[in-house]
């Protein structure tokens, strides 16, 4: 398999663009180590939200993919907001926010406490909005936790992060799967993995449903025309995974539930790349909804390095 340093050499520059989608983000790390096992090497790194999570640890840690599928298996059925109702009721007229983010500090202090965006050896990207200016935001430089918590700061639910006098709130309002910056980066090939949960078509019967609706076909949109417009210049793969079982406010990092994402993401990704490890020239990567499996067909599929016998939890 090719290695970066080759890669860079011969001009190309490979680029993971990750999408953000909460909880969803225990699927992207599937599709990552896939990637990784069909001799993926990105030399960029540009991730939105759940995805500057992932994505900042495979920068920093490019030879160590396997362990970021480790990390979620370790959190254990976590919810990304605790709907605690009396605590929620307290904080209705809270003028920023409904609950706190307690989640993602805890992660980034306990995997990458104390670095900065400078360290990571994969150049690397986060991406953010600044709520001050109206403007997408793309972080290059500095902490790496302020980078990451403005990234992941959801809208009315977590607080805004506030920077150098500025409100910073999550990228996914401005770039959900930002491969624009990745071409601005200098990448000459993008696989890009999309969580954005495709939209409801049944009429909403709600006025929250229709701006979820709403905001559901916006995002999908816009990637979908920046993805027409790349997919002329260099070889783009956009992964769009089934995410019909699965919510992006609760993790379900089950043997059953991680280990048919792996397979799932093997599957998916065949075809996705040449002998070396490159972006095939196919356009985008459609994955079709599986079929049911029985409790052996899951079981036959757990994978020996993250599972333990009757698929409990290896330590």
């Amino acid at each position: 398999m090719p290695d970066i340093t080759d890669l860079t050499r011969r001009g190309n520059r490979p680029a993971l663009v990750l999408g953000g989608g909460g909880a969803l983000g225990v699927i992207q790390a599937t599709y990552i180590e896939a990637a990784f096992e069909l001799g993926f090497r990105p030399e960029i790194v540009v991730g939105t939200s759940v995805g500057s999570l992932n994505g900042a640890w495979i920068a920093l840690h490019p030879d160590r993919p396997e362990e970021l599928l480790k990390i979620w298996l370790g959190l254990d059925r976590l919810s990304l907001v605790k709907f605690h109702p009396a605590r929620m009721a307290a904080r209705l007229f809270h003028p920023l926010s409904v609950t706190t983010n307690d989640v993602v500090p805890r992660l980034v202090e306990e995997h990458m406490g104390g670095h900065s965006i400078e360290d990571a050896r994969l150049e690397l990207a986060v991406v953010a909005t600044n709520l001050t200016r109206g403007e997408k935001h793309v972080f290059r430089s500095g902490p790496l936790s302020s980078a990451i918590l403005a990234s992941t700061a959801i809208p009315g639910v977590f607080e805004p992060v506030v920077l150098g006098g500025d409100q910073f709130v999550d990228g996914c309002v401005t770039a959900s799967v930002d491969m624009t910056t990745a071409m601005e980066m200098g990448a000459t090939e993008i696989l890009a993995i999309d969580l954005t949960p495709p939209a409801n078509l049944a009429r909403p019967k709600t006025a929250a449903g229709v701006l979820k609706q709403s905001f559901s076909i916006l995002s999908t949109a816009t990637t979908r025309a920046v993805e027409a417009c790349l997919t002329s210049q260099m070889p783009v793969r956009v992964i769009r995974p089934d995410l019909s079982k699965n919510s992006p406010w609760r993790l379900d990092d089950s043997a059953g539930s991680v280990a048919r994402n792996l397979r799932l993401a093997r599957e998916g990704l065949r075809g996705a790349f040449d002998s070396d490890g490159h972006v095939a020239r196919d356009g985008t990567c459609w994955i079709d909804a599986p079929h049911a499996e029985t409790g052996e067909e899951r079981a036959a599929h757990l994978p020996r390095q993250y599972f333990g016998h009757g698929g409990r939890k290896a330590s």
